[in-house]
């Protein structure tokens, strides 16, 4: 069904396409363009943070991503994870950033109040450390608030917390509330008046193509919106976004972010037949192992990482899916075809 909207993406992102002549506000940067790469939350087997994980996992990912997610409901599990396991996450990160790279950190909570507090305390925190990166806020709204009302609420935290913000839609996870009347979804109209707030500067988006596209005409009015596809599949058999929010690029990142870059920017090796048959090949080998993961990909993504050397430990959060000895050999399988 999805494939009847595909050949609309190019329109819509050559619509959205003065990407890079919107400064946004003099305290706002820009939001990244091109490979954002969702990060696990490495953790001891006491459920902190570990350490000497976290920086070789920084050192992995950070020469390859053009923009870094921290403590997300997808890879990070931080909807599972203590307050302070999450705090502990962001003061151990900016130091390992330093920078470099763009950092979206997750501020849900399971309440408005909640995540209120852990965004005012990430501005706090990044202000301790005297952390001049670009930091953003990543929010998945749904999570404890309906869409009545959300724009207000939304105004109302930017106004109290001056980080720019990204908005998460994410219904597969806002599912796991069981909550029956609960949409899974912004919705159009109401993310129309999100887009509009000046303080909200880009959206990683999960669903169907077409509310996408309705998301990419509501938000007309802000040619700086920056749009990040979660679908990894999708995005690499047609790239219509900003870029592509990956946790499977931590497992292969410079294979990820030479295929991103040829995604977006396919003119680059169009007069390069070779060139452009062995990034179509890559492309489609990436397919191959998204679609294996894409049922648990924490505990895989976790499990792969152990084994490659950059976790000590393939400890995920309570109530994690497990990872049988089967699936985690199949995982290193597919991945030692690659070169990274």
């Amino acid at each position: 069904m999805e494939s009847q909207y595909l050949w609309l993406i190019p329109f819509v992102d050559l619509k959205l396409g003065t990407r890079n002549m919107e400064l946004g506000t003099l305290n706002s940067p820009t939001s990244p363009e091109g490979l954002i790469i969702d990060l696990v939350t490495p953790l001891a087997e006491d459920g902190s943070v570990d350490a000497p994980s976290l920086e070789r996992l920084a050192a992995r990912v950070l020469p390859a991503a053009d923009g870094l997610l921290a403590g997300s409901p997808l890879a990070g599990e931080a909807l599972d994870l203590p307050l302070s396991t999450r705090q502990e996450l962001l003061t151990q990160l900016l130091p390992l950033v330093h920078g470099r790279v763009p950092i979206f950190f997750g501020i849900t909570g399971a309440t408005p109040e909640e995540t209120r507090q852990l965004a005012a305390w990430v501005q706090e925190e990044s202000q301790r450390q005297h952390y001049g990166g670009p930091l953003f806020l990543a929010d998945a709204p749904l999570w404890y608030h309906s869409n009545r009302g959300l724009p207000q609420a939304c105004q109302a935290l930017l106004g109290e917390i001056p980080l720019p913000l990204i908005l998460l839609n994410l219904p597969r996870v806002v599912r796991r509330r069981e909550v029956m009347f609960k949409h899974l979804n912004l919705r159009t109209q109401v993310f129309k008046k999100l887009a509009a707030l000046p303080g909200v500067q880009g959206l990683i988006y999960q669903g169907e193509m077409r509310r996408f596209l309705h998301y990419h005409h509501a938000a007309g009015a802000r040619p700086g919106f920056a749009f990040y596809e979660t679908d990894e599949a999708r995005f690499l058999t047609r790239p219509g976004a900003w870029g592509v929010v990956s946790g499977g690029a931590q497992l292969l990142p410079r294979v990820w972010q030479e295929v991103t870059r040829a995604c977006l920017h396919p003119e680059e090796a169009a007069d390069d037949p070779p060139r452009s048959f062995a990034l179509w090949d890559l492309g489609n080998r990436l397919q191959q192992v998204s679609h294996f993961y894409q049922n648990h990909p924490a505990s895989l993504w976790k499990q792969a990482l152990a084994a490659q050397g950059v976790l000590s430990s393939p400890a995920a959060a309570p109530g994690a899916a497990t990872v049988t000895p089967d699936t985690g050999k199949k995982i290193l399988e597919l991945l030692a075809g690659f070169a990274d």
